[in-house]
């Protein structure tokens, strides 16, 4: 009976002392390369911290500037299946003249198009889409990633 009480006592403790589970979410599918045939600019994304780490003591020489903090583009879908990231990309392709970027954010990859500088340009691109069958595309305010020198 001792043990009963003992061990009623324990498995409380033991379930109860084991803290929450954490994911590693480090691995980045785009640096496999396996985009070789790709025509889009992957564009990853870095943390501030390993930008400065990777800089070391190195001074930047090139002067630049950005154009713009933020521009906007048309995200035309976010999907967790690699296939059919690479299906919609090729079809995009075919559909649009703009600038096509497929950025992973885990779990997602993310397929966008163009870069523009207002909303306005965005959202007639975004009604591009939707006639051209991209049903869910949506304006997404995003960093500019592009600079330009001087």
């Amino acid at each position: 009976m001792k043990q009963l009480v003992y061990f009623s006592f324990l498995v409380p403790f033991l379930i109860l002392g084991q803290g929450p589970v954490q994911l590693d979410e480090s691995f980045d599918p785009t640096t496999l390369s396996d985009w070789a045939d790709s025509k889009v600019r992957i564009e990853e994304m870095k943390s501030l911290k390993e930008y400065y780490e990777g800089l070391g003591n190195r001074t930047d020489s090139v002067d630049r500037n950005e154009h713009s903090d933020f521009i906007f583009r048309v995200q035309l879908t976010s999907t967790k299946d690699y296939e059919q990231a690479i299906a919609v990309e090729e079809r995009a392709l075919q559909t649009f003249k703009d600038e096509i970027i497929i950025q992973f954010d885990s779990p997602y990859y993310k397929i966008r198009v163009g870069s523009m500088n207002n909303r306005e340009e965005a959202q007639n691109l975004q009604n591009f889409a939707i006639e051209n069958g991209y049903r869910r595309a949506w304006v997404i305010r995003t960093k500019n990633t592009r600079l330009i020198e001087n």
